[in-house]
C-alpha cells in the first residue's frame, strides 16, 4: 500500500509539472499572441486560469471573508464581491469597489485544483470567470470586470469620482485610459514577459506617461482609469520597473496609488500575470 501510494504521487507530481510546460509551448508557438490577446480583450474582461507566470503563489482554498469597507457597515451587504485575489481583472473590480464606499463582502473562489469552483459559481457565471459582482441579493449581476466598473462607477460614495460628477472631457480621458489599458498595455505587456520584446513596452509606457495629468491619471480626483490600470502597471513594475527616463508621471503616479488606502489594501503578495 504504501509503494502504491508513493508511486501515485510521484505520478501526481509528473502531470502536475508536465501541464504548465505543455500549454506554455503552445502559448510561445502560437503564429499571432498579441493579436490572439487583443481579440479575446475584445469579447472577455476576466480571467478564467491563473497565470504560467506566477510570483509568491500559495495554495489556495475557497475561502470567504469581509472587505475593510465592509466592517464599518452592516454585517450582511446586498453587494457581494466573488473573487481570486490574485487576479489582475479581478483587483481593478476590487479597488472600484474599495474606493467607492460601498458596503460589501468579498467571497473568494479558487479557479484551480481539487473540487474545482462550486456549482453556485457556475450558476452565476457560466463562462466561470472572475471578477462577479452581485447586487440587491442576485436581482443583478455583473460577470465582467468592465461592466463591474461602470456599475460601481455610476453609484460610488467614496474617493472615487462618481462617473456623472466627470466632465465630458473627464469622461473621455478615462474612457481613453480604459481602452488603452485592455487593447495596448495587456498585449504588449504579455508579449514582453513572455518574448522579451521590451522595447515596445517602453515605448508604450513612454507614450502614456505623457498623457498622465497628475496626482491621478485624469487629475486631482481619482476615476475609473485608475482602477483599471494600477493592477497592470503595478505588475510590471514588480518585475521590471517603472522608472526610466519618459516614465516619471507614471512613477508618482504609482506611489500616489500605493498611498491611497482603498488601492493598498488590494495590493497581496501572492499574484499573477494578465493570461
Amino acid at each position: 500500500n504504501n509503494y502504491n501510494t508513493a508511486a501515485c504521487n510521484l505520478h501526481s507530481i509528473y502531470i502536475s509539472n508536465m501541464i504548465p510546460r505543455i500549454v506554455l509551448l503552445i502559448s510561445l508557438f502560437s503564429s499571432s499572441p498579441i493579436i490572439g490577446v487583443n481579440s479575446l480583450l475584445a469579447k472577455h474582461h476576466n480571467t478564467a486560469i491563473p497565470s504560467l507566470c506566477r510570483r509568491n503563489l500559495s495554495p489556495m482554498t475557497t475561502s470567504s471573508s469581509k472587505s475593510t469597507t465592509e466592517l464599518s457597515a452592516k454585517s450582511s451587504a446586498e453587494t457581494q464581491f466573488i473573487t481570486n485575489k490574485m487576479c489582475p481583472y479581478a483587483q481593478k473590480a476590487w479597488i472600484a469597489l474599495e474606493s467607492s464606499g460601498i458596503p460589501f463582502d468579498i467571497r473568494e473562489v479558487s479557479l484551480y485544483g481539487p473540487g474545482g469552483k462550486p456549482d453556485w459559481f457556475w450558476k452565476l457565471n457560466p463562462r466561470g470567470t472572475v471578477p462577479i459582482v452581485t447586487m440587491n441579493g442576485e436581482n443583478n449581476v455583473y460577470a465582467d470586470s468592465e461592466l463591474i466598473l461602470d456599475a460601481v462607477g455610476d453609484i460610488s460614495e467614496g474617493i472615487l469620482t462618481r462617473t456623472a460628477d466627470l466632465s465630458d472631457e473627464e469622461q473621455t480621458q478615462v474612457s481613453r485610459w480604459r481602452e488603452v489599458i485592455s487593447k495596448q498595455l495587456a498585449p504588449v505587456g504579455k508579449s514582453a514577459v513572455l518574448g522579451g520584446s521590451m522595447p515596445k513596452l517602453r515605448s508604450l509606457l513612454k507614450e502614456m506617461n505623457d498623457v498622465v495629468v497628475g496626482p491621478y491619471l485624469c487629475g486631482e480626483r481619482m476615476t475609473l482609469a485608475d482602477c483599471a490600470a494600477f493592477p497592470f502597471l503595478w505588475r510590471i513594475d514588480q518585475d521590471y520597473g517603472i522608472e526610466g527616463d519618459g516614465e516619471e508621471k507614471l512613477r508618482d503616479w504609482l506611489k500616489v496609488c500605493l498611498e491611497t488606502d482603498a488601492i493598498k489594501r488590494t495590493v497581496v503578495r501572492s499574484w499573477w500575470w494578465w493570461w
